[in-house]
């Protein structure tokens, strides 16, 4: 009888592994709300920072995000972020300040948390970039190595 619950439980085991594994490898990468996809279509004198435009920033691939009326690309911190992915990603392209104020648990981020903004910080919002300095913001925001510890125990 031991056996046989022994047995039983190895195969379960290996049956839900490689159920989320088979998961893992065939996801596919979807929007987190459903707004068209990113698009080049900036015109050549720039873009507004608006929310239509950070809309489009709504991908785990690309997610902008905007915090005390400041747009930042945080594409690259999410996989560093302590509380995981999945905290950020629901608000990728829209506004964020509350979630960031509060860590959706009432507490605030640490200072060092909020210094590291500055790294993916694109423009203000409503504020006309131009395509240069756009394409420069962004090329900084990739630039950045996240460290993935801002000691807060999230």
């Amino acid at each position: 009888m031991k056996k046989l619950v022994t047995i039983s439980l190895f195969i379960f085991w290996a049956v839900v592994t490689a159920i989320l594994t088979a998961g893992l490898v065939f996801r596919k990468d979807q929007p987190i709300n459903p707004v068209n996809p990113p698009t080049s279509d900036v015109p050549a004198g720039g873009q507004i920072l608006d929310a239509a435009a950070v809309a489009r920033h709504n991908f785990v691939r690309d997610c902008w995000l905007i915090i005390n009326s400041k747009v930042y690309n945080v594409t690259n911190y999410l996989s560093a972020h302590p509380g995981g992915v999945a905290t950020i990603t629901p608000y990728c392209g829209q506004e964020a300040t509350r979630a960031f104020d509060t860590r959706d648990q009432g507490r605030p981020h640490s200072n060092y948390a909020n210094s590291l903004l500055v790294n993916y910080y694109i423009g203000d919002f409503n504020q006309t970039v131009d395509q240069a300095q756009l394409d420069q913001n962004t090329q900084n925001t990739n630039s950045v190595i996240p460290r993935g510890d801002d000691g807060e125990d999230d």
